[in-house]
């Protein structure tokens, strides 16, 4: 079967259009010519003109919309950020935190070392150091353990120093560890002597915590500030170790009796690493002396005998 082929049909264009656009070809030539040849005041420059200031608004306004839609299109993608890399993000932070915490750790825990590593230049003592490992039960007992011991030649009776001045005296000796009792506690006692007069006495400890001075005589004026140091009669601490200061004297009505509380050195240090003193310069008594009275601290009283 044969199939019939569909006859196209062209459409010719009318003779109004083509004199149309010849029309237009004409006119665009002449315009081109005249525009060529005008100065920049003539009539097409100025149409010209016009036709851009009246087209500005609607260039600007199609620059903000692109900007707007550009803006949208970040903001799009950055709500769309995966949960993959959020947790990424959340974890880093974290991470930093960890490192600014463990650096400021670090400052604080040289700081302390260098003050005991002062302190030890400034009394010329040499020792070992070591952390607190456990601290004080209660009130009675003011007893800490130092992780250190014999292994290191730590023996009992050895003085113990924090970063700002005196702490205890080894009580107990471990191998590894050793106790040490806090010169507060109510059993300790510290033979000293008042640097601006060279009284003698002994600062106890207290159930309260506080420090008081005893066995002075009545007839030693006794001065709020006035530096207390250790003796070293009996044996049991280094002498020279400036211990703390008085901090109050109340006098008992009608009798000579009187209340002297001494301020310890040590008492803001942090027990977290302290010095267990092995030996110390030795500072003769004359030597102490000289060095009080050129501090300006060798007036006495009346009826105030030397000590030492």
């Amino acid at each position: 079967m044969a199939f019939k082929q569909p006859t196209v049909h062209k459409k010719s264009m009318a003779p109004g259009g083509v004199a149309l656009l010849v029309t237009l070809l004409v006119v665009a030539v002449v315009c081109a010519s005249v525009y060529s040849r005008e100065s920049q005041d003539g009539f097409l420059h100025n149409v010209q003109s016009v036709t851009g200031m009246a087209a500005a608004p609607v260039q600007f306004l199609g620059t903000g919309v692109a900007f707007a839609e550009e803006a949208a299109g970040d903001a799009v993608e950055n709500a769309t950020v995966s949960d993959q890399s959020y947790t990424a993000l959340k974890e880093e932070n974290a991470k930093l935190k960890s490192q600014v915490i463990q650096l400021e750790e670090y400052r604080q825990e040289a700081q302390r070392l260098q003050g005991l590593l002062d302190l030890s230049d400034q009394y010329a003592t040499e020792g070992v150091t070591a952390r607190v490992i456990g601290l004080a039960s209660d009130a009675w007992d003011r007893v800490i353990t130092v992780g250190v011991g014999s292994n290191a030649g730590v023996e009992p009776g050895l003085p113990v120093m924090g970063s700002s001045g005196l702490l205890g005296q080894v009580v107990e000796v471990s191998p590894l560890t050793c106790k040490v009792r806090l010169i507060d506690d109510p059993q300790s006692g510290v033979s000293v002597y008042i640097q601006s007069n060279r009284a003698e006495g002994v600062v106890k400890g207290s159930v309260e915590g506080l420090l008081y001075l005893e066995n002075v005589d009545s007839s030693v004026e006794v001065k709020v500030g006035d530096v207390i140091v250790t003796s070293g009669l009996g044996g049991s601490y280094f002498r020279g170790m400036e211990l703390g200061t008085v901090s109050a004297v109340r006098a008992s009505a009608g009798t000579s009796d009187r209340t002297i509380v001494v301020s310890p050195l040590s008492v803001a240090d942090p027990l977290e690493e302290v010095t267990v003193v092995m030996s110390a310069a030795e500072q003769p008594a004359d030597e102490s002396a000289a060095a009080d009275s050129a501090s300006g601290a060798s007036k006495k009283p009346a009826g105030a005998t030397a000590g030492e």
